[in-house]
Formats: C-alpha cells, structure tokens, sequence
C-alpha cells in the first residue's frame, strides 16, 4: 500500500521568502520548468492553438545546458536557441499576436500544436532522459507527427548516440546475439501488433532509465510502445567506453548558481514592488496535500526531504512560470508541480490598489509514513 503524504508547511519561513520578484529571486544551482499551459494566436487568416506539457531543464548542476538548449528549442520551435524563453519568442513571431479568444465572426483557417516533454529520469551528474512529442494538425487531419527518445550526458554535454552506448559490431553484425536482443524487445514489449515492427531498424531511438533502457519499437507516431530492458540483460551490447563511462568518477561539484535571467521569466515593470503580497486562503500545506496524485509515485520516489519551488501569482489569481529549484525527484516534483496547478484560493499581490503579476518562493518539508 502507498505510504501516506504529510505536508509540513513552515509559514514564517515562507513569509520572509515570499518576496517580489527583484527580491525574491533565490540563486539556484538547478531548476526545472513546468509549463503547462494553452495559447491563441492570430495571423491573417490563420488561427494558431497551442497545447504545452513541458519539464524544461533550465539548467542543472550550474550549466545552463546550452546543447541541450538547442536541441529542444530545435525539436519544438523549429530552431536552435540558447534558452526555452528565445525558443518560444521564435514560434511565437511565425505565428501573429497572441489573443485571448476567437472572435465571433472570424473566419481562418484553423493549425494545432501539441507539444509534450516529460522526463524519464535523472542521474544527478551523470545524465538526465526525455520523451518529446511534437504534433501538428489541421481542421481536417495530422499534418505532422514527431517524437524522440534520448538522453544528454550531463559530463560530456551532449545527446548520447547508438555508438556512444553498444557495441555496433555485436549489435548489427553477430546473429546470435542480434537475434537474442530482438527476442528480449518482443518479450517485454508494453503492447503492438509484432508484425508491424521492423526489427532490421531496431535499435532505433532510445533512452536510459536508471538500471533499465529504454527502446522505441517504432511503429507509434506518439512514442507509446516500447520495450524496457534491465541492463544486466543485455550488458553484452554495452560498448567499452560506454560501461567505463557508467562508472566514470563525476566531476567535483560546482559552486556557482544559474544566473536568474536563465531561470525566471520577466515580468512587467508594475509587479516589482507591490505593496501586498501574494497571500493564499487557507492551509497551503494541506491544499496541496489534497491535490497531490499518488499515481506513478513508486516508493523509492518518496523520501523525506525538502522541496524548493517557485511559481508567479498572475493578476486573476491563476500560478504560471513554475520553476522547481530542487530538481532530483523527478516524480515529486510532478506530483507537486500538478497540486498547485489545481490550486484555488490565490489572491493576488496588488500596487496602488490594482492586482499585478508576482513571484512567490515556496519551501516544502515533506515527512511520508
């Protein structure tokens, strides 16, 4: 049976970090980005909707991870960036002025985007692994449909490749031990019809998770069928370098913090200094205790532990931009992150008496039994 959650909420300390954001900024050596969110956009006679599900890295370990920058602002926005703020402003300038509905008489051709990014896991220092899914559709059918299995080695900051990680000679060229990989693919497959894989182009993508790795089989636009192998299955695959590589000393700790430009979204000039702050009706600790999921929470994602997030209070009282600064419980923090997202009860921080967009820093002790 899942353990039960227990919140502890420390007010004063939230209260002496709870700042605006020209104060309330907090130097982070890590952060991740949970965007959720939809817009409107309007071009001539095209209107664009998009659909965000996004874990954003922003930077961990005190690197902003430009490469890894590129590669996503590249995946979903059409072109290489250094940061998901640029990626976005990009995208944004292809498709017109964002609104906030569709006018009654408008008549536009219609474009949908659906783009999801969910992390598969993190070896704090060594890599972190994603799924990416990017869909593109019109009134009448899917225009295009995408998505990627990979992981960024966070020593040599780049995506690691099949001949970072097998032994191609073994993999491609030795038929007993090729014709043992498919078997174990078709063993622990999570659901296809076995005539629609191609098992010539197999490997194909892939991604490591922990003791395991993951295989796309490759006959879903979205992503969802695939196998998950234990490593020890098939270690015999696994290059020299790469083996050596798992057990590579990590590098010493850096002390200096993600610069805040990389790390928060701006906000308007008006929302620096309000007079009142963000203030939540009720027990935060237990609103969020109520909303937590306990689906796809394992065990072992359930430490006792401290949880840093920080997340704007806009002007009707909804939360954007939320940032965990405290990234090593993946599961946690989506967990978390989605709580708030359900959230009811936010006033808003207000100046000369109107409500203005605010950034609210938020610890977390968290105690499970």
């Amino acid at each position: 049976m899942i353990n039960r959650l227990y919140t502890l909420f420390l007010s004063l300390f939230v209260s002496l970090v709870a700042l605006a954001q020209s104060a309330g900024t907090v130097a982070s050596r890590d952060a991740v980005l949970y965007e959720s969110s939809s817009h409107l956009f309007e071009k001539a006679d095209m209107l664009t909707s998009v659909s965000m599900e996004l874990e954003w890295p922003k930077g961990l370990n005190g690197s902003v991870l430009p490469e890894l920058q590129r590669y996503l602002t590249s995946f979903f926005f059409g072109q290489p960036s250094d940061s998901y703020e640029a990626g976005w402003r990009y995208f944004m300038s292809q498709h017109g002025k964002e609104v906030r509905a569709i006018r009654d008489d408008a008549d536009a051709s219609r474009c949908y985007y659906d783009m999801h990014l969910r992390c598969l896991w993190l070896e704090p220092g060594r890599y972190i692994s994603f799924l990416a899914r990017l869909e593109e559709r019109n009134e009448k059918a899917v225009v295009s449909s995408k998505h990627a299995y990979f992981t960024f080695d966070l020593i040599n900051n780049k995506v690691l490749t099949q001949k970072d990680v097998f032994n191609q000679t073994r993999l491609w060229q030795d038929a007993g031990i090729r014709y043992q990989f498919c078997e174990v693919l078709d063993a622990t497959a999570n659901g296809y019809s076995s005539d629609s894989v191609d098992w010539d182009r197999l490997p194909n993508q892939f991604a490591l998770k922990g003791q395991n790795t993951l295989f796309d089989l490759c006959i879903s636009n979205s992503g969802d069928v695939y196998s998950e192998v234990g490593n020890d299955v098939i270690d015999v695959l696994f290059s020299k370098n790469f083996k050596k590589w798992l057990k590579r000393s990590l590098p010493v700790a850096v002390t200096e913090k993600l610069p805040n430009e990389a790390v928060y979204t701006t906000l308007p000039s008006d929302s620096v200094f309000p007079e009142v702050q963000p203030q939540f009706e009720g027990n935060i600790a237990a609103a969020i205790g109520q909303n937590l999921s306990y689906t796809g929470l394992s065990h072992e994602a359930l430490p006792p532990g401290r949880i840093f997030v920080s997340f704007v209070v806009d002007v009707d009282g909804s939360l954007k931009d939320i940032v965990f600064l405290t990234v090593s419980n993946i599961e946690l923090n989506r967990a978390v992150a989605s709580a708030l997202q359900l959230l009811k009860g936010w006033k808003p921080a207000t100046r000369d008496g109107k409500p203005v967009a605010c950034r609210y820093n938020l610890p977390l002790i968290l105690h499970f039994q």
